[in-house]
């Protein structure tokens, strides 16, 4: 057989996910109706899914090779957000105002889980990272303008935040740097991470969305005509000793590609290769320490931010080349076949389980929860927490849930548990039960939402 260098290029490069890199996505990352909003505001969205998409077509990613992850739990994102925040999170009018759309366009529970799923893969990635190979990237994440008692700038949860909390309720308690280069000051982080002396922020930003500053971070507003030359310089000079200095153990890199030009919501002026050389700066540093690394994409709305970010992934494989972005690479074959194999159980292959907890099991919890009304998966899932209903589900051997709504009649509300039995058994519904609310009326967004 003779020479096919298309597809020794590709071994090859599959070699180097497995000594260099690990990819996370999930196909739940994708909110239709984000899509829409960030259209009709002149913005690309979805840039995760289209960098997915271009490395599976052109075989760099193979079905199987990205691994499915669990959903992060409430409690988890209760470890950083504050339980009055997360009630308020499940409100159309919170989520109309985090992303600046008219409340009829917000539709929650789409919108919540593509915000939990990019948590979930952040705190994955850093799991990850820190068992090796020591880069991992999620394409999705750096919700970096979330902070523990408010969301903001498209950010509802902060995955960066729940993570290192995750981590640190975990055993991990060492130094962590978070190296913010999006366009916009990381509030969320700096707020969240104020009184943290191992949490150290690192920012070159061209607008302020916070006037705290931590002690240790390291916060520099950049003003007029920024460019490829003045940016690099100015990180050149301060990032490197700022790593010495800090001694992290664990980076979070928020590769932010609005600070391209012509991008909508960024003023830098920054080049295709300006931005390249950015991100391989931080790499180098990286690798040169032998410092594990989350690498987050942040901020970027346009097409060049697609190929920004895919450039990134290639030089994060040691990669040299670039690969031409394709905006219609979602479409290819090879890419369906890849997201679907990331979780073939969720959610159209479900099975039902062995076993089924009943609704009398859980009587006392229930009768808390039917004492309170919800509009939307997210809120009946949160009260389940509150509750306690999930932590007796815990009691079983249960985790990775998925709580679903649907309407049974016009009063009537039917839940669905699905859950694992370990880490890589397949979702099952573990219960099922009719939730009918005492207040009346209760259910009218989400019975609005439906239609």
């Amino acid at each position: 057989m003779g020479y096919n260098g298309d597809m020794w290029d590709r071994f090859i490069a599959r070699k180097r996910w497995e000594r260099r890199l690990s990819l996370w996505y999930h196909p739940r990352y994708e909110a239709p109706s984000l899509g829409r909003i960030a259209h009709s505001l002149g913005m690309i969205a979805l840039r995760g899914k289209r960098v997915l998409a271009q490395l599976a077509k052109e075989g760099r990613v193979k079905p199987g090779q990205l691994k499915n992850f669990p959903l992060v739990s409430l409690s988890d994102l209760a470890l950083f957000h504050s339980r009055d925040y997360l009630e308020r999170a499940g409100k159309r009018e919170t989520l109309a105002r985090i992303f600046g759309a008219p409340e009829h366009e917000i539709k929650v529970d789409e919108i919540l889980s593509a915000e939990r799923w990019a948590v979930s893969g952040t705190l994955a990635a850093a799991r990850a990272a820190l068992a090796g190979p020591p880069l991992a990237f999620n394409l999705g994440g750096g919700f970096h303008h979330a902070e523990p008692d408010m969301g903001s700038g498209f950010c509802v949860f902060n995955d960066i935040g729940v993570a290192i909390a995750k981590l640190r309720q975990e055993g991990f308690d060492e130094n962590v740097v978070i190296v913010d280069l999006d366009f916009h000051q990381g509030n969320g982080n700096i707020v969240g991470f104020l009184d943290d002396p191992k949490v150290h922020n690192y920012s070159l930003h061209g607008a302020i969305w916070t006037d705290k500053e931590g002690a240790g971070h390291y916060n520099r507003n950049m003003e007029g005509i920024v460019g490829d030359s003045t940016y690099l310089k100015a990180l050149e000079e301060s990032l490197p000793e700022f790593l010495s200095r800090h001694d992290p153990k664990l980076v979070f890199y928020i590769a932010g590609h609005d600070v391209l030009e012509r991008d909508p919501l960024g003023e830098f002026s920054l080049s295709l290769a300006g931005a390249g050389r950015r991100d391989r700066l931080v790499l180098d540093l990286l690798q040169s320490r032998g410092l594990p690394g989350v690498i987050t994409l942040g901020g970027g709305y346009t097409l060049q931010a697609c190929q920004a970010a895919l450039n990134l992934v290639l030089a994060a494989l040691g990669e040299s080349e670039s690969l031409p972005f394709d905006p219609a690479a979602d479409q290819s074959s090879r890419f369906r076949k890849v997201a679907h194999d990331i979780d073939p159980s969720d959610p159209q292959f479900r099975s039902e389980a062995d076993f089924k907890l009943s609704e009398a099991d859980f009587w006392p919890e229930l009768e808390t929860l039917r004492s309170s009304s919800g509009a939307s998966a997210y809120q009946v899932e949160r009260e389940m927490e509150n509750c306690g209903y999930l932590e007796k589900l815990r009691s079983q051997g249960l985790e990775d849930f998925r709580v679903t709504l649907d309407l049974e009649t016009k009063e009537k509300y039917r839940v669905r548990v699905e859950a694992r039995h370990g880490g890589k058994a397949p979702l099952r519904t573990v219960a099922d039960f009719l939730y009918p609310p005492l207040e009346k009326g209760g259910w009218g967004d989400f019975a609005e939402a439906r239609k």
